[in-house]
């Protein structure tokens, strides 16, 4: 018997594939996306879609459901990370990252909830957020689309938890992903140093809070944000 039917967004990615290893592990049929084709031996399925795009999100979720059945957990997992000064942003950088990093993660939501509702089922989602979108950063749209995200999460938190949806994030800090190797050098030293446990975490402890907040486990959790960051404030 499964746990349940899991959806990972950008499950290509460090914590996304640490995400859907783990869920398939406690039990979970997970269905792994992201925006470039790739293999996953512990998804049930792998697709490709342009979260970017809320009529492909529509259509992803329509797939899923006449496929697998009712989604009843989601982790809003994808995210971009442009490694650039906020002088040299434009406007069509700034939408990108938003597109993904926050839109994405409300359609998707949107979406799961709907159905949830409808059934009268019980589901979980997990944003994945970060510290900068509590601490601010240098990386100003980035660290803005993560504050919006875990904004997001506390409002849908309390919103849908009368409908027995929970919604929570995780904050990471410093992460050794591909992601992260795109931060410049002297800043990434920098943030290393201030860390209190002395090192960036890994893909394996995110997937571990995410795992937690999506478990029954947390059942009397909602609209909070567990912060995965080695003391880093």
């Amino acid at each position: 018997m499964t746990a349940g039917l899991a959806v990972v967004t950008g499950a290509a990615g460090g914590i996304g594939t640490a995400t859907t290893d783990l869920l398939a592990a406690a039990g979970y049929r997970v269905v792994a996306v992201d925006k470039r084709p790739f293999d996953s031996a512990a998804a049930a399925d792998c697709q490709v879609v342009d979260l970017s795009d809320p009529a492909a999100i529509c259509a992803f979720f329509t797939s899923v459901e006449q496929t697998h059945g009712v989604v009843s957990a989601l982790v809003n997992n994808a995210g971009i990370y442009l490694a650039r000064d906020f002088l040299d942003y434009g406007a069509a950088d700034f939408d990108a990252v938003l597109d993904v990093n926050l839109r994405a993660a409300f359609f998707c939501t949107q979406h799961v909830a709907r159905r949830l509702i409808a059934t009268g089922a019980t589901g979980s989602v997990v944003n994945v957020g970060s510290i900068s979108g509590q601490s601010g950063s240098p990386d100003a749209a980035y660290a803005a689309s993560k504050g919006a995200l875990i904004a997001l999460t506390r409002g849908l938190g309390r919103a849908l938890a009368v409908h027995r949806v929970r919604v929570n994030a995780v904050a990471p800090g410093i992460i050794e992903t591909p992601m992260a190797a795109r931060i410049p050098d002297g800043r990434a030293r920098a943030y290393r140093a201030q860390i209190p446990v002395g090192r960036f975490g890994t893909p394996d402890e995110v997937a571990a809070a995410i795992g937690y907040l999506i478990s029954p486990a947390s059942s009397y959790v909602t609209a909070s944000v567990l912060d995965v960051n080695g003391g880093l404030q």
